[in-house]
């Protein structure tokens, strides 16, 4: 098994090569970016990989920093990009069961929902972000749609906070703190496919971890759904 790298990428916005791409490259629509920066990200990975982009899995994780700066995790990225400065080292987290983690996870929190009964009778089932689902929860029991602006960043916050609970132990830690840094919703354009539309959760916080092993597979493969689009990986830092 190749071992891990994670690597900061800075994309070379004024290179011979980017300068005359650079609309396209770097789009100012976020959901368009979302989805160019994904296929920027396979330019860097060797070319044993490569045959992983046609069966649909991906080796990395990667999430947007700041203006044109970039991270990935995952296998050693190709030494010579012409589209990124890397700097990258092996990622090698030590760490013991009570260490405390400030961490940082731009995640897509989802649950799978009942929406109906087929004709062959069997349950009808869409993926859905889990504040939409609290939402709705609380519209059923009540709450009327045209208060849903006023309450959409409790229920994202509060959903995204059970959702975390509900993996901790098969995960490895214990959520101690969080905070909701930012909930939108991206419009995602698809091949041949209608745009999809994804909850985005940007989440800040600590937490303890209890079983080392279980919670450094969990970073390397990501929280959530949507890590095409540079969503599921978690950013950390001892915490005192």
């Amino acid at each position: 098994m190749t071992e891990p790298h994670f690597s900061r990428m800075t994309l070379k916005r004024d290179a011979a090569v980017v300068a005359p791409l650079i609309d396209a490259l770097a789009p100012t629509d976020d959901g368009q970016a979302m989805a160019i920066t994904h296929r920027l990200m396979w330019t860097v990975m060797p070319k044993a990989f490569q045959d992983q982009r046609r069966s649909g899995e991906s080796p990395f994780l990667w999430r947007a920093a700041e203006r044109d700066k970039y991270y990935l995790l995952g296998p050693r990225p190709v030494d010579d990009s012409p589209f990124f400065r890397i700097e990258t080292k092996p990622y090698r987290p030590d760490l013991a069961p009570g260490d405390r983690l400030a961490f940082d996870l731009r995640v897509n929190a989802t649950t799978n929902r009942k929406t109906g009964v087929g004709a062959d009778g069997r349950a009808d089932r869409q993926r859905v972000d889990v504040a939409i689902d609290r939402l709705h929860a609380e519209e059923a029991e009540g709450a009327t749609p045209a208060s849903r602006a006023a309450r959409r960043e409790l229920a994202a916050r509060t959903a995204a906070e059970e959702w975390l609970r509900a993996r901790q132990t098969r995960d490895g830690y214990r959520l101690e703190a969080l905070k909701l840094a930012g909930y939108h919703v991206e419009t995602l354009p698809r091949r041949a496919r209608s745009a999809a539309r994804i909850g985005v959760f940007d989440l800040q916080g600590l937490l303890v971890v209890e079983d080392p092993s279980a919670f450094v597979r969990r970073v390397l493969a990501g929280f959530g759904r949507a890590k095409a689009f540079g969503c599921g990986l978690m950013l950390l830092r001892r915490a005192s």
